[in-house]
Order: C-alpha cells, then sequence, then structure tokens
C-alpha cells in the first residue's frame, strides 16, 4: 500500500458518511463499472485459488473499489473483487511494513492486543518500578542529605583539625622560641661559668701565691723568731752580767761604804782625805748603791718586758 492509497483510506475513515452507507448494494448501483466488467473471466476463475476473499462463497468486495472506485492493482491481482458482492471488505491494515487483511489482521489485531495489554502491564509494572524508584530516589535524596550533613560535619572537623593544626604550629613556634632563648642562657651561664672557673684559677694562683707568701712569711718569722730568741738569750746573758756586775759592783760598793764609815767613826779629822766631810763619803756610796739597785730593777723589768713581747709572738704565731 502506497502513500497516496494510505492517506485516500485515512480520509474516507474519518469521513462521517463512511458510517451511515449501506455496507451492501446492488451490482447496478455501481458509479463506474459494471457487473460483467468486474465479473473474472474463466481462465481466470480457473487459475484462482479458492483461498482468495473474492472466491468465496459470498465474495467480498475490495475496500477501496468500494469506497473510492479506484484500485491501484488490476482485478485479476487484487484479492478481492471489483463488484458489489454485498458484503465490503474491511479496511487492510499495515503491519511492520506489509498490508494485510481479513483472518491474518485480526489475528495480527489479537496480537496486537495481546501485546497492548502486555504493554499495559507492563506500564503498571514499569509505573510501579517508577513508584519504587520514586521511593528509591527519595530515600537517596535522604541519604544524600544525610552524607551532605556527614560531609559538612567532615568539614568542620578538617576545619577544627586545621586550626589545631595551627595551633600546634603555633605551639611548636613558641617552644622553639624558648628553646632558642634557653639556649641563649645557657650560653650565657656557659659564659660565667667560664668566667668563674677563670676566677677560681685566679683565686686559686693568688691563693697559692699567698700560700707560698704565707709559707715564706712563717719561714720568715721562724727566722726571726730565732733570730728573736738567739737576741733574747744573747740580752739575757748580757742582763745576766750585768746583773752580776752589778751586784758585784754592789757588794764592793757595801764593802767600800763600812770601811768609809769606819774611817768616818774612828777618825778625829772633820774631812778625808779626798775632801769629804764626815759621813759624806758614806752618803755618795750609798748614792752609789742605789742607783746601783735602780740600775738592777731597770734590767729586771726590761727583761721582764722582753720576756713578755717574745711570749706574745709565740702565741699570735
Amino acid at each position: 500500500m502506497d502513500q497516496r492509497h494510505t492517506q485516500q483510506l485515512l480520509r474516507l475513515l474519518s469521513h462521517p458518511s463512511y458510517y451511515q452507507r449501506p455496507r451492501c448494494d446492488s451490482r447496478s448501483a455501481s458509479p463506474k463499472k459494471d457487473l460483467r466488467s468486474d465479473t473474472p473471466s474463466l481462465a481466470d476463475s480457473k487459475n484462482a485459488r479458492v483461498t482468495k476473499p473474492k472466491n468465496f462463497r459470498t465474495p467480498l468486495t475490495c475496500f477501496f473499489w468500494h469506497h473510492t472506485g479506484d484500485c491501484k492493482k488490476p482485478d485479476n491481482q487484487c484479492l478481492y473483487a471489483h463488484y458489489h458482492t454485498g458484503l465490503v471488505a474491511e479496511p487492510p491494515i499495515s503491519y511492520q511494513g506489509k498490508a494485510m487483511g481479513g483472518a491474518t489482521a485480526k489475528k495480527v489485531l489479537g496480537s496486537i492486543n495481546q501485546r497492548e495489554e502486555e504493554v499495559a502491564l507492563r506500564h503498571r509494572e514499569i509505573y510501579d518500578a517508577e513508584q519504587r524508584l520514586d521511593s528509591a530516589h527519595a530515600a537517596l535524596n535522604e541519604r544524600e542529605q544525610a552524607v551532605y550533613q556527614r560531609e559538612q560535619v567532615v568539614v568542620e572537623r578538617e576545619q577544627a583539625v586545621v586550626e589545631r593544626e595551627q595551633a600546634v604550629v603555633e605551639r611548636e613556634q613558641a617552644v622553639y622560641q624558648r628553646e632558642q632563648a634557653i639556649y641563649q642562657s645557657e650560653q650565657t651561664f656557659y659564659q660565667r661559668d667560664q668566667a668563674v672557673i677563670e676566677r677560681d684559677t685566679a683565686v686559686t694562683a693568688r691563693e697559692q701565691a699567698n700560700h707560698e707568701r704565707d709559707t715564706a712569711f712563717v719561714a720568715f718569722e721562724e727566722g726571726m723568731l730565732r733570730k728573736l730568741e738567739e737576741d733574747y738569750h744573747g740580752v739575757a746573758a748580757t742582763v745576766q752580767q750585768i746583773r752580776r756586775a752589778v751586784s758585784n759592783a754592789q757588794r764592793v760598793l757595801t764593802r767600800r761604804r763600812e770601811q768609809v764609815l769606819y774611817h768616818e767613826n774612828f777618825s778625829s779629822s772633820p774631812q778625808g782625805a779626798r775632801g769629804q766631810g764626815r759621813y759624806g763619803g758614806s752618803i755618795a756610796i750609798d748614792g752609789a748603791i742605789g742607783a746601783m739597785g735602780g740600775l738592777s730593777q731597770q734590767l729586771s723589768e726590761a727583761e721582764v718586758q722582753l720576756t713578755n713581747q717574745i711570749h706574745n709572738a709565740i702565741r699570735i704565731e
């Protein structure tokens, strides 16, 4: 079936007069062809197959010939009769690029109806699947919202981690600065320790020098003490000699006084041989004896003072 006949068929089916016209007409009512011209010849009837609709006991008139007065196929090639038989064939259908009618069309239509039912069932299944898909989409949206919220929480936690890392970096910077300050303090303490060590070394050297000086001074003092003792012993010996000399002089003066007193007592002259008066010589001798006694006393005191000084010097050391 070409495009022109298809358009004519659609116009005919859409026209209201098609449903008002009778399905069975007399043969004389044909507007264009009479019965003789449409009746197949004897040779054609012999060669025609019984299965053709136009060879049925009640032949079927061609749908296009009946409604349009024209058919694209000749009379001997068309399966339907090109004359009025009282029964008009149903309009043919086109399925998968092939034109068909009659039982085949009914079978195809039944198959199409079954397929339409299957399609409707599939539509219902698709609708149910779409409902489930919508539910799944809703659940997926909820899960996406939950995932988005969790991502927000993760982002916030990551931000908190970044802030904590920044705080850790700042604390590390502060610790590094404190370590630098401690290192500088240690350097200062080390320098001070070095200075203290140098001062201790200097003090030790000074103490060593002082010790050496003290040792030399002690040796000097010991030498001085020994010399002082030697001088003391020498002075003491000299004092003893002087005291013995004074004692001897006192004894001599005492004997001389006795002699003078004797001469003065028994002499008749008032003046002695040396021009001294009576008792003048004894008085002079008494003065000399007193002077000798004073000298002996001074020597004793000087000896005591020297002894005390030496003893004090020894105790101080």
